[in-house]
């Protein structure tokens, strides 16, 4: 609105023309005051109503733009495409919204993880005005699982967390679990090293006890039944199965295992169950024992502890294995599948000759193995045959394959350890000399002949075995106390030394 409009103009004329004489100057001033602020005020009047009504409509306006950038940022957030977090200002500069961090994080944990840290250069940019800040943003990103297809045996464990640029790993599989009964275990099932008179004789205790003080119920091998009905028929409540069909259906049924014996006998109790594996609690009565930590002569107070929970348990992984045969059709015309808890042998069998296999990872080539053969073992096995082949050892909620050849053909071919998401293939070629032989935690043994193939992929139901105190102790004390790792003399206090 120009200071040229009529009323303030009128005003502005008459204020010059005032006469500086005269005795009627206050009358006259007050008159044309009056009549002044009249026409001021009909003027601002004029000058407001129109702002007024503009700001109204800008108002009106901006409302409506907000609205449609909010169901345009939920409609990209629903389809996983939020631009996490950033607006323009009245500048059109790029800036970051303060939200709260709940939910930014949820909205680019959604479906991946998103960078959207934008950061503002505190020294002023000497080409510019002086008066707007240089601006610098981090180039978005978004990480998600991968898998191979809908039917792929990828099974994820980690939990990827973002802040400010950074990617961190949480809560992962290897991370120390515990386990909580949410309703009373009923129902127990007792395994046994056999030919053994002070395991039969702890057997027909532990029955005993759990019947009359825990008032569970148990099953028992049928040869274990038989021996127990030899010594009591007072033992007849105990149960068992009569068919392999039956013991497929063990896990439907059975809250806990117990296992008197070895390795062997946790390795036996696992190979029992073809997919979901109860707890075991297993109790070292065998000459060597990496996964048995409970000791046979507190077995009341260490039942009654696991009994009671909660307890740190190991979640020990297992290898499914499918021999392919050469007349298959494709690789999913396989044989029944095998699971193994140590580790699966690829070897020369009889043959004089060496072994000669192709093996892959997923679909890259890694070596061709010439020598005596070749071990795949969990991190579990890897306390057993690999170890005595060159392996290292891996604590056991470590995920992955253990590659460990035997008395290679060559001097530089070293063990590897690859990750758990992968299908490692072994196959023997057409110009080996010799079949191959394949067995499966020392048993079922099965002949690899040319073009024949055995692939080895991460089991989704690994094996949970009870701890004593919690994975890491039992770990290190098991190759402490089995293997005597490391041990020897301290160094002689006298003697030479540094001054």
């Amino acid at each position: 609105m120009s200071w040229r409009e009529p009323g303030i103009y009128r005003w502005s004329v008459k204020i010059l023309a005032i006469p500086v004489s005269g005795n009627n100057i206050c009358e006259t001033l007050q008159s044309w005051w009056t009549r002044a602020s009249l026409d001021n005020a009909t003027g601002m009047i004029r000058i407001i109503f129109p702002c007024l009504v503009s700001w109204d409509v800008s108002k009106e306006r901006n409302k409506r733009v907000s609205e449609a950038r909010n169901a345009e940022r939920f409609s990209a957030e629903h389809n996983g495409d939020f631009d996490c977090g950033r607006v323009e200002n009245s500048n059109n500069q790029l800036v970051q919204k303060n939200e709260p961090d709940g939910h930014s994080e949820k909205g680019c944990m959604k479906h991946g993880i998103c960078s959207h840290e934008v950061l503002r250069d505190r020294e002023s940019d000497s080409n510019s005005n002086g008066d707007h800040n240089k601006m610098m943003r981090k180039a978005s990103f978004k990480l998600s699982w991968w898998c191979k297809g809908e039917n792929g045996d990828q099974h994820k464990h980690d939990i990827v967390s973002f802040e400010k640029g950074n990617i961190t790993t949480a809560e992962r599989s290897s991370k120390q679990i515990s386990l909580k009964w949410e309703s009373d275990p009923q129902t127990v099932l007792i395994l046994t090293k056999p030919n053994s008179v002070s395991v039969r004789i702890l057997c027909a205790q532990m029955v005993r006890w759990l019947k009359e003080k825990k008032k569970l119920n148990i099953y028992v091998e049928p040869r274990v039944r038989v021996e127990l009905l030899t010594e009591s028929s007072d033992f007849n409540y105990v149960q068992t199965w009569k068919d392999d069909g039956e013991i497929l259906l063990l896990h439907t049924k059975v809250d806990l295992v117990i296992t008197l014996g070895g390795d062997g006998t946790v390795l036996w109790a696992a190979s029992m169950f073809k997919g979901p594996v109860p707890p075991i609690v297993p109790f070292s009565l065998g000459s060597l024992g990496f996964m048995t930590p409970f000791h046979s002569e507190h077995y009341k107070e260490c039942l009654d502890s696991v009994l009671r929970g909660p307890i740190s348990i190991t979640l020990r992984h297992r290898l499914l294995c499918r021999v392919v045969r050469d007349a298959a059709k494709n690789e999913y015309d396989t044989e029944e599948p095998i699971l193994v808890l140590n580790e699966v042998t690829i070897d020369r069998g009889i043959s004089s000759y060496l072994t000669n296999l192709e093996c892959y990872c997923d679909n890259s080539f890694v070596t061709c193995v010439q020598g005596d053969g070749l071990i795949l073992s969990t991190t579990s096995g890897s306390t057993a045959y690999s170890l005595a082949a060159g392996g290292s050892m891996v604590h056991p909620q470590v995920p992955g394959i253990l590659f460990t050849p035997i008395c290679p053909h060559s001097l530089s071919f070293r063990p590897l350890i690859l990750p758990e998401h992968v299908t490692v293939r072994i196959v023997v070629p057409f110009n080996s000399r010799s079949p191959a032989w394949a067995s499966f935690d020392g048993k079922d043994r099965k002949q690899l002949a040319a073009g024949d193939a055995l692939l080895c992929s991460m089991a989704p139901w690994p094996v949970p075995t009870a701890c004593q105190v919690d994975s890491t102790n039992d770990f290190l004390r098991s190759i402490h106390d089995g293997l005597h790792w490391n041990l020897r003399k301290t160094q002689s206090f006298d003697g030479p030394r540094d001054l």
